[in-house]
């Protein structure tokens, strides 16, 4: 091999190197909002409590990401974060939970929680599609709720307690959402207890709270 040759096959090998040092550092963002422009202007709300909008975050971990250890993500907006490992590659796995105030269709003002799901790192594949997956799974309880409402002129809402009853600490999201670390909920006193204070902080109507109370008492 003459030494033009010799030349032309190094640069390549160098170039092949690169190419492959550049793939395995590359990083890839998600991001996915429960915030759906319904049209001009118009998003999406739950009519959730404060326990409510973060249970159901811990479940999507619990379910998603069973093994992996959830922190708080504190300040002015509240939620979780993990990060799923595959092998030498990681991604950050991101949900806040934010309280949000808005006008309805009948131009009253209702009050709920919006989430946002972001995550990014060198995961790529096995890491988006479980930060994907978190969010689907998200959404499908919150769809479930039935407590969806499309506003106007949202604004940031205020969180009901200072959040130390939903702390993660570092802990795994199936031992937070275990049945023996959280108070049980299901019975009727616990749900007629819980639909009690969605009416008392107005996120449901008289109407609402009736018909509800009337279904929990009906399958006694």
């Amino acid at each position: 091999m003459g030494e033009a040759q010799a030349i032309a096959v190094s640069r390549v090998w160098i170039a092949l190197v690169s190419l492959v040092v550049a793939v395995l550092t590359m990083t890839a963002c998600t991001h996915n909002s429960t915030l759906a422009r319904r049209g001009d202007g118009e998003q999406v709300i739950y009519r959730l409590s404060e326990a409510q909008a973060f249970t159901m975050v811990l479940d999507a971990y619990a379910e998603v990401l069973p093994k992996q250890s959830l922190y708080d993500v504190t300040g002015v907006r509240r939620g979780y974060e993990s990060t799923w490992r595959f092998g030498l590659d990681s991604y950050s796995q991101k949900t806040l939970i934010i309280p949000a105030v808005g006008t309805d269709a009948r131009g009253h003002e209702v009050q709920g929680y919006w989430f946002d799901v972001s995550g990014g790192g060198t995961a790529i594949f096995s890491g988006s599609a479980k930060n994907r997956g978190l969010f689907r799974r998200l959404q499908e309880a919150l769809d479930a709720t039935g407590t969806a409402v499309v506003i106007t002129n949202l604004r940031e809402g205020r969180y009901e307690t200072d959040g130390r009853g939903y702390r993660a600490a570092g802990r795994d999201a199936s031992a937070i959402a275990s049945p023996g670390s959280r108070t049980p909920r299901g019975s009727v006193a616990d749900q007629l207890r819980e639909l009690k204070t969605m009416h008392d902080q107005g996120l449901i109507s008289d109407q609402e709270y009736e018909a509800k109370r009337c279904q929990i008492l009906d399958r006694m």
